[in-house]
């Protein structure tokens, strides 16, 4: 599965319709591509180096991420393509507002013999669709 691509033209006509593409492309370059770096700072004190990769998914779920074990291709925090052969992608899940496309804190959670072996924290695009439990006002 690849990585979500940064406003990309072609999912935002798809998801946001013809007539948001201007205001939308608009909005991505308007949004921080940084994670707040206190954020960033409670990421890596509560998913640290040598963590099985069950428990870091648990800890980053208590953070608010959702976690899926991919391989191949990711971005370091530079924007820099990386490989590994297994990494947790986790993405910041949606609050109870949320839009088709928005950026969303990332944390890829690179794993060696199935431990923490690398964390790079970013925020970027995140095209997911919404649940239905994200939509209800709370």
């Amino acid at each position: 599965m690849s990585q979500p691509r940064p406003c990309t033209v072609l999912a935002l006509v798809g998801r946001l319709g013809v007539a948001s593409l201007l205001l939308a492309s608009t909005g991505c370059q308007l949004l921080s591509q940084t994670p707040d770096p206190d954020r960033r700072s409670a990421i890596r004190e509560r998913v640290a180096y040598g963590l099985s990769a069950a428990e870091a998914s648990s800890r980053l779920s208590g953070l608010g991420f959702g976690c899926s074990r991919r391989s191949g291709e990711y971005l370091d925090e530079a924007g820099k393509a990386r490989e590994a052969d297994h990494f947790l992608f986790c993405v910041e899940r949606p609050g109870a507002v949320s839009f088709a496309c928005q950026n969303r804190d990332q944390v890829t959670v690179v794993l060696r013999d199935d431990q923490v072996s690398g964390i790079e924290v970013r925020r970027g695009p995140s095209c997911d669709q919404t649940s239905p439990e994200a939509l209800k006002i709370k």
